[in-house]
């Protein structure tokens, strides 16, 4: 359970942020931000005024009172939510537009007529880049999880496996560690744990924007395929860790025996691009100069092709937010001029997509603190050579 001093100072956050954007009143609907104030997933509707909180569940209200340290109140109908807000004695109410789809959105302003609605999206988003010392402690514990998963499951892979065996062994690692298998993505991208992709067939692009993409199946086209793991091919593994609803993103490479001297110089050159990223992240900072960081590097040393070249369109970032979802706001790409802050986490991802060779590449996921950054992911960093067995 989120303890209830985390909730009451996230609800008093957002009444500070309805103040400052001359709004009375919250509506929020999203099962993730329901979590985030009241400490329980449902179907419903949280309503927070400057005196009171209302949480109207349409289910499972049971769970709920047990999970919640609000008072939870049953709520069938949408069109008794007027009636409610009357009662509030509010008229200016903030709306996740982004969380509704344009259907939903058209039968909340039928309903709600006869009140002024604006979108807090971009309100909560910047709420939550903010992590308390309770979410960090969340992350670290995830980060041990997934650091554990794999040490406890890289030396079982071994040639001949396919990749979705390989990335099998790891998920039953991280399963009995607490990880539901699934990963919320707040663009609406599609992973279980993550992404295992090796050899020459990792650079082949997906529908997503991330950094690698990878064969798949079937009509899943992203990430760990049927294709059988071979001796000396560089194998990336993306994956997730999580504890109690918040994740953390990592990238690290291994090998089945020994790689080739050109995949281990390219390892030694993201290396080097994660150093000129991660002198980058800090406070103050502008979200895109970290890309640039990273980018000037990669011309430096001779890689800018490679880099981020997830297809003929490219990836146009380096790294993005993490907490409840994996690829939260804000992303470290050109254009983002929002500046980092203390409280923030983001992973890092600088990869270089060579075509003949494979992915190659790192991610930690960082908390930046008024005095630093530290690393949450903790898993070593350097290129895992696992023997072959005989």
């Amino acid at each position: 359970m989120i303890p209830k001093i985390e909730i009451e100072r996230r609800l008093e956050a957002l009444r500070r942020s309805l103040r400052r954007e001359n709004l009375e009143a919250a509506l929020l609907t999203h099962p993730v931000h329901l979590f985030y104030f009241t400490g329980s997933f449902a179907l419903g509707h949280l309503v927070v005024t400057p005196r009171e909180v209302r949480f109207l569940v349409f289910r499972p209200l049971e769970r709920v009172k047990r999970e919640s340290s609000l008072p939870a109140e049953t709520f069938r109908s949408l069109r008794k939510l007027p009636g409610v807000l009357r009662e509030c004695g509010v008229k200016r109410i903030g709306l996740e537009f982004s969380a509704l789809s344009h259907g939903r959105f058209l039968r909340y302003q039928e309903v709600l007529s006869d009140f002024e609605l604006r979108d807090v999206s971009p309100l909560l988003a910047e709420l939550r880049w903010r992590k308390s010392a309770y979410e960090v402690e969340c992350m670290r514990r995830a980060a041990r999880n997934l650091s554990e998963a794999l040490a406890e499951a890289l030396p079982e892979i071994r040639p001949g496996l396919t990749e979705l065996e390989a990335l099998s062994r790891i998920e039953a690692a991280l399963r009995t560690r607490g990880h539901p298998g699934f990963v919320r993505s707040f663009r609406g991208n599609e992973f279980s744990t993550g992404l295992l992709v090796s050899g020459p067939e990792a650079v082949e692009p997906s529908f997503m924007v991330a950094g690698e993409g990878g064969p798949g199946v079937p009509g899943f086209p992203s990430g760990a395929s049927l294709k059988k793991l071979r001796p000396g091919e560089p194998v990336l593994c993306d994956l997730s860790g999580f504890e109690a609803g918040y994740y953390v993103d990592q990238t690290r490479m291994f090998s089945l025996g020994e790689p080739t001297k050109e995949v281990r110089e390219l390892f030694e050159l993201s290396e080097r691009l994660m150093q000129a990223a991660e002198a980058a992240l800090r406070p103050g900072v502008p979200a895109e100069e970290v890309y640039f960081a990273a980018l000037r590097e990669a011309e430096r040393l001779g890689v800018s092709r490679y880099f981020m070249a997830h297809g003929e369109e490219g990836v146009g970032f380096v790294g993005h937010g993490v907490g409840l979802f994996i690829d939260e706001d804000p992303p470290l790409a050109p254009g983002v001029k929002t500046r980092l802050a203390p409280g923030m986490t983001l992973a890092l991802e600088p990869k270089l997509h060579v075509p003949g060779t494979g992915v190659i590449g790192l991610e930690d996921t960082f908390y930046l603190s008024e005095t630093g950054r530290e690393i949450l992911t903790i898993f070593p960093r350097f290129f895992q050579i696992i023997p072959i067995k005989s």
